[in-house]
């Protein structure tokens, strides 16, 4: 997918253009996982991570970025790995989400489907229910306040029934058997970093607020 060109340098002594920062903070974001707020400020964390990525093939990295120059076209081509998940049901999951929202990086849409897999040799009748990733080109993705760079990965919890429905960890409908698997299963998984959800009775889950319908699933790459 084609990443529009910024208008002008962007980093250390740059013009620093709102729009054109807010492009490079995206990118920088999609291609290694920076996890800068995409505010259009060039700050110390905005240049440090430009001199991060440069460093991977210039020797002295300038912490800057230049309309067509060296570095923008690498990121270019590092940004636009995110891939779109399969859109097809019966392949141990199905998706709740809409396809412009299921797009990830190589790893994390890799891991989703070795999870899916191998969660589906232990409940061949279940299938997992995939929400929201990341937009195709990275970035905002409301209301959320991550799913920014394709690493992380919203999955419904199991219900008892196997209906491909929503459901809260406090209804009567919930599968904490099912779930403590597909946990387990994500856990096992070497791209799975840490996983967001309230059933604590869960091992291996963290609570946070919001995340009674679902498990957030943060991946390494």
């Amino acid at each position: 997918m084609p990443v529009k060109p910024i208008t002008a340098s962007v980093g250390e002594k740059g013009a620093n253009r709102a729009d054109d920062v807010r492009l490079i903070q995206t990118m920088l974001n999609q291609a290694g996982g920076a996890g800068l707020k995409v505010d259009g400020v060039c700050g110390p964390n905005t240049i440090a991570a430009i001199r991060k990525f440069q460093s991977k093939f210039i020797p002295h990295p300038d912490g800057r970025i230049d309309p067509g120059g060296t570095t923008f076209h690498k990121l270019a081509g590092a940004a636009a790995k995110l891939i779109l998940l399969p859109q097809r049901s019966g392949a141990g999951y199905y998706s709740y989400a809409s396809a412009d929202k299921q797009y990830g990086t190589e790893a994390t849409i890799a891991a989703i489907l070795d999870v899916a897999g191998t969660f589906r040799d232990n409940r061949p009748n279940l299938l997992l229910g995939i929400g929201d990733i990341s937009l195709a080109a990275g970035g905002n993705l409301p209301p959320h306040v991550s799913h920014k760079d394709g690493r992380n990965v919203d999955i419904r919890p199991l219900r008892t029934d196997a209906k491909m429905l929503g459901v809260t960890f406090q209804n009567s409908s919930y599968s904490r058997e099912n779930t403590r698997v597909l946990v387990e299963s994500l856990l096992a998984h070497r791209n799975v970093r840490s996983i967001l959800f309230n059933d604590t009775q869960i091992k291996g889950v963290t609570h946070w607020a919001g995340h009674d319908n679902h498990l957030h699933v943060n991946m390494h790459q």
